[in-house]
């Protein structure tokens, strides 16, 4: 491969830029096999690095599409064509409001720069081209030394690929860059890639999640009788044991966020593991929502424990997200901190009975480099020590960055929250790419399949088929059901089934039952998808416009 290599650095105050190796360092480079390229800085000197990155030229057709891998699960992830603008983060997500919930800090907007120009799109950790015949990948074999980021500038014809090193003095040999390329056909790309990661799931294709989780009816207000009497109506339905192995609770059980030992005794009185209980004894797994780094603006936590807390550069805690009317971040390196997480683990699985844990808003652990660390070492520290704190039982990621969590999460949300109807309406259109949208948890599902069952067991999201509660159309809640069922491993709804219709009883039993499905082809153009599969030896087609819900 032909490169150019640059970088902005400093040696003690003074800023210096190199494409070579000098006095102050050296570049090392090593190829493979034309598959693999590796980069380390040698320095003589301590250096900081401000900027670094490699340009390559690659002749783009007009007709090729590049996959921008988004930042974490909910950023929108697809294919572009060169006609396209890669959105960014819209007027809400950059007003006073925003910034000071700490939106940017949401997506990769506080070090990525935007690009606003039609044809240049960035990905985190990994990326293809995809041509007339095949698939060009590329990805890095390791971002615990930070992000990488790759560009495509489909106009100029250039590839770049930089690093987030924010944060970190280096005065010792360091890797830069570790990139593996491939051509071939779709599973060939990434089954090499993964194969070079030397990642495999913890848990093994197949083993899917199905059942309930009660967030997409009652969001946050659901209280015991809620939650008993769904569950009791689920288990009230001939043979569920068939298709139904998981009752989940979600958010609304705790007085705050971040608090998880303080119950609302109003919603319920008799605690969590009374709950757990009771879903054991109808044969299920029951599993809890948690946001293990997350610590509400008004939680005791953050009140009493602000030195647990990730601050900025002025020594404050900084907000990280305006969900709960804001909330900070645990500072995972702090002693407390990381002993409250822990015990939090051990109270939910070994004490209240949770058998899995659905662990959301994971960005933020790493939301800037501290400690010495860079933003992408802190991401995977941080799914490490999750890992460590769940052991054998069963953990599903969101919001959380796709490459720590290769290899060590067993389920992993691809996709942006489903909202409960279709479009996107003016607020969702001006937050942020990471805001709910069901047409992004779509385009996720379907772009993010290459990582399903090679570095993890995917979630897309729900199907919902009650008729209260919901804008979609019982047309497309039937083909949304179908759809989840083609690109899910877990499938979940948030219904009391007890109000279902035998139609709805019959496409809820459908949906959840074990059968032979394979997709054999995938296309899109413009927004209108068009998925051929099989299903117990039969050949069908999914055909609908995933901006307007347009079903053909």
């Amino acid at each position: 491969m032909k490169f150019n290599l640059f970088m902005r650095y400093c040696v003690g105050d003074e800023e210096k830029i190199a494409t070579n190796s000098n006095e102050d360092f050296e570049f090392e480079i090593e190829e493979n096999n034309g598959n693999n390229l590796v980069i380390h800085l040698l320095p003589d000197v301590p250096i900081t690095v401000r900027e670094f990155f490699l340009r390559c030229r690659y002749e783009f057709a007009d007709s090729d599409r590049f996959w921008a891998n988004g930042f974490q699960s909910w950023t929108d992830t697809r294919e572009f064509s060169k006609h396209e603008t890669m959105p960014g983060v819209g007027a809400i997500g950059k007003s006073p409001f925003g910034l000071h919930f700490g939106m940017k800090y949401i997506g990769d907007y506080s070090f990525v720069k935007s690009e606003r120009r039609a044809g240049v799109f960035h990905a985190h950790s990994l990326a293809y081209v995809r041509g007339a015949s095949d698939f060009y990948f590329m990805g890095s074999l390791n971002d615990r030394t930070g992000y990488t980021i790759i560009t495509a500038d489909m106009n100029k014809n250039e590839l770049r690929f930089s690093k987030e090193l924010e944060g970190i003095v280096i005065d010792k040999k360091y890797e830069l860059l570790n990139l593996f390329f491939k051509r071939g056909s779709y599973d060939e790309v990434f089954d090499s890639y993964f194969a070079a990661l030397g990642v495999t799931p913890p848990t093994p294709k197949g083993e899917k999640v199905k059942g309930y989780t009660s967030w997409y009816n009652y969001y946050a207000d659901i209280s015991e009788d809620i939650i008993l009497r769904d569950l009791n109506a689920l288990c009230a339905l001939e043979n569920y044991h068939d298709y139904v192995n998981t009752f989940q609770i979600d958010d609304g059980f705790q007085t705050a966020v971040g608090d998880w030992f303080s119950i609302d005794e109003k919603k319920f009185p008799h605690g969590l593991k009374p709950i757990a209980d009771a879903i054991h004894d109808k044969g299920l797994q029951a599993g809890l929502w948690l946001a293990p780094f997350g610590a509400q603006r008004t939680s005791r936590l953050a009140k009493e424990h602000p030195d647990w807390l990730v601050k900025g550069k002025n020594g404050k805690p900084i907000m990280v997200g305006h969900n709960w009317m804001g909330f900070y971040a645990l500072d995972i390196y702090n002693e407390g901190a990381r002993a409250y997480i822990k015990q939090v683990f051990d109270t939910v699985l070994n004490e209240w009975g949770f058998d899995l844990v659905k662990l959301d808003f994971l960005y933020a652990a790493a939301v800037v480099p501290m400690h010495g660390k860079t933003r992408g070492e802190i991401a995977f520290d941080s799914i490490d020590l999750l890992r460590e704190c769940v052991g054998d039982k069963k953990m599903i990621a969101c919001g959380a960055q796709q490459m720590p969590c290769f290899g060590k999460v067993d389920y992993m949300r691809v996709g942006a929250d489903m909202c409960l109807g279709w479009p996107h309406n003016f607020t969702r259109r001006h937050m942020h790419r990471e805001d709910c949208s069901t047409p992004n948890a779509i385009f996720n599902a379907v772009y993010r399949r290459g990582l399903c069952g090679r570095g993890f067991l995917c979630d897309p999201d729900v199907f919902l088929l009650r008729h209260t509660n919901i804008d979609f159309t019982p047309q497309q809640q039937q083909m949304l059901s179908k759809f989840i069922k083609l690109f899910g491993d877990v499938l979940f709804m948030s219904d009391n089934v007890a109000e279902y219709d035998s139609e709805q009883l019959a496409t809820f039993q459908s949906i959840l039952a074990q059968e032979d499905i394979h997709i054999n082809t995938i296309e899109e153009t413009d927004g209108v998808l068009t998925i051929d599969y099989t299903e117990s030896g039969e050949d069908n087609r999914m055909k609908f416009n995933v901006w307007s819900g347009e079903i053909y």
